[in-house]
């Protein structure tokens, strides 16, 4: 199959790229300290709702500014559709069906190094800010840090806390969190259970400044800090919403209206009480606000590592997990499917030593991984595959659902006649160029142009059935040649779900959040 001139475009300035780097990267090991790097973690943040790359409203400005000195990835892919498994993998560099933390096991086994232990043994010192309970000493996800900070506890619990109930709106209730919320019908088999430390951004930043203040300089350091502005229940600020819906006020008043709770949406999902069209999009309104005080809070933190002269000497790299169903086909929240809204994120890389651009073809975030090693002169682990972000890209990323969704407890209760196996799927995405396919299990089922048809919405197998073969063969050849998740090396400390079985304010964030039911 020829190779169309986009990519062989883009081939070419990667490797002009490349050449770049590699020289100036080989006098800076020679001469000075490796530099400083730090991973910006967008949770739920899919990349098509970012003015970025080209959404209508206004939801990133400061990130559209800082992009312009970085290179800006447009088709980055996510390895997995939710918090547990993308991170294993961003921090392994291993697929997700190779590492096994997901919905039946969410602990990461103490077997497997982590990028976090390999920077700590080269000299780095290592940082870690999570508001995810699922990034947690309880899950081992975060193994290898020296520091960890967790939202909900600890040093700055206090501070989260009352940021969330400042930033509330008193007439919103959109949400099972929200001030005004008042559950109706079925949806009293929702708890109540106030996500308080959720949107912890502007206190992400007041800590890591603060760690940073205090610390000795002498050693670059690694820091990662996780963001979930954009994860239900989102509950924008008024300035977020003004700022995306300016010209908008009946959309705004709509959002702060209406039920978009966790169980609307669900059951919306299953076929009742569905959406209407303004509806979607006052919830799509609600998500680009998130995005707005997202970038407002990201924006402080690079700043003030500009102001203490530390920005030129570290690599920024802003990424998205996975993305959020926004009523597509049906659909919401980050399961069920590997569908673009859920595996196509966000990704920007700053490089002080790199020219900005852009990188059109599609790269999997799996491979930051191998990025952060090349960057900080590190070998990454024997038998683990993958490359650097920072040079000439050849493999079609996957994107792995690997796991059954459940269903949330109160619509089961709700609709006991559901199919018990509608959503019953092992899903595998891979994408080259314009082309996906997906496969259930070993059946491929939709092969979808996405330059002309964006939505996924029409199966090419029929009429383009050498793409469909190619990219079967090239996805089977992969699940040849990656290892195998082996449960009988797990050690004694290793222990499933722990996350769940912590202190009842981790459980109640978790319920709050949509992971867990009673």
């Amino acid at each position: 199959m020829p190779v169309r001139p986009s990519r062989t475009l883009a081939v070419v300035a990667l490797l002009v790229v490349c050449a770049v780097i590699g020289g100036i990267a080989v006098s800076r090991r020679s001469t000075q300290r490796p530099h400083n790097v730090i991973i910006l973690l967008w949770d739920t943040v899919r990349a098509d709702r970012l003015s970025l790359y080209g959404h209508p409203r206004n939801t990133t400005p400061h990130l559209d500014g800082f992009a312009a000195e970085a290179l800006v990835f447009d088709q980055a892919i996510s390895p997995g559709v939710w918090t547990v498994p993308v991170h294993g993998s961003l921090f392994t560099g291993l697929p997700v069906s190779s590492h096994g933390a997901g919905q039946g096991w969410t602990w990461l086994d103490e077997r497997f190094t982590t990028l976090a232990e390999l920077l700590g043994a080269a000299g780095y010192d290592t940082w870690a800010w999570s508001t995810n309970p699922y990034l947690a000493p309880t899950t081992n996800l975060l193994q290898g840090f020296d520091t960890i900070e967790l939202a909900w506890q600890g040093t700055w619990a206090a501070d989260v806390a009352r940021a969330n109930r400042e930033k509330r709106i008193v007439r919103d209730r959109s949400t099972e969190v929200s001030p005004s919320w008042r559950p109706t019908g079925h949806g009293q088999g929702w708890p109540r259970h106030l996500a308080t430390h959720k949107d912890a951004g502007p206190i992400a930043h007041t800590a890591f400044v603060d760690w940073l203040d205090h610390r000795e300089a002498q050693r670059p350091f690694f820091a990662y800090l996780g963001y979930m502005e954009a994860h239900h229940p989102r509950m924008p600020t008024l300035q977020g919403r003004m700022q995306v819906l300016s010209e908008e006020p009946e959309l705004l008043e709509q959002g702060l209206d209406m039920d978009a709770s966790m169980f609307r949406m669900m059951s919306a999902m299953e076929g009742h009480d569905p959406f209407s069209d303004s509806e979607l999009e006052a919830i799509r309104a609600v998500y680009d606000a998130s995005l707005a005080d997202l970038d407002e809070a990201t924006h402080g933190l690079l700043e003030a590592l500009r102001v203490r002269g530390v920005l030129d000497d570290t690599v920024v790299i802003i990424v998205g997990d996975h993305g959020e169903h926004l009523g597509e086909h049906g659909m919401f929240d980050h399961r069920w499917s590997v569908r673009q809204p859920l595996i196509r994120v966000p990704l920007v890389v700053r490089h002080p030593d790199l020219p900005p651009g852009r990188i059109t073809e599609p790269v999997s975030t799996r491979d930051l991984f191998f990025t952060v090693c090349d960057i900080a002169g590190v070998t990454p682990p024997v038998g683990i595959a993958g490359q650097t972000l920072l040079g000439p890209h050849r493999a079609a990323p996957i994107a792995e659902l690997g796991e059954p969704a459940r269903r949330l407890g109160a619509v089961r209760r709700a609709y006991p006649d559901l199919d018990p196996n509608r959503w019953n799927h092992d899903l595998t995405a891979i994408v080259d160029g314009d082309d996906k396919l997906v496969r259930d299990g070993a059946t491929s089922i939709g092969l979808y142009d996405l330059g002309r048809d964006p939505g996924e919405d029409l199966d090419q197998s029929a009429s383009d059935p050498r793409t469909a073969e190619r990219l079967r063969s090239e996805l089977a050849g992969w699940s040849r040649s990656i290892p195998t998740y082996d449960p009988g090396l797990r050690a004694p400390g290793d222990s499933p779900g722990q996350a769940l079985r912590g202190p009842g304010r981790v459980q109640d964030q978790l319920r709050a959040l949509g992971y867990v039911d009673d």
